[in-house]
């Protein structure tokens, strides 16, 4: 038997959209983590924005990222609760 994972929809996953009361936030570079209210980040930045928009301004204040000697450096930024989400599961909080 062959596990089934659902493959993302074409639909870019929004605020709005995100059914758990917090936003868990992980980077695996600098390590920075934490969870956001989802309520008080709607009300920041609107419903419509998307994950991809969310993981930009987290991006943008990255202290890796935005050192002038690690040009190169990509964020780490990634939203664990999203592939729970995805996969129908509970929140880890």
């Amino acid at each position: 038997m062959t596990r089934q994972i659902p493959l993302p929809d074409n639909k870019s996953s929004t605020l709005g959209d995100f059914p758990y009361p917090y936003v868990e936030v992980v980077c695996r570079k600098c390590w920075r983590s934490g969870r956001y209210a989802t309520v008080r980040l709607i009300e920041e930045h609107g419903a419509d924005l998307s994950f991809m928009d969310l993981r930009r301004r987290f991006e943008s204040t990255c202290s890796k990222t935005n050192d002038i000697s690690r040009l190169n450096e990509v964020c780490g930024v990634s939203f664990p609760d999203m592939i729970r989400w995805k996969l129908g599961r509970e929140p880890s909080i």
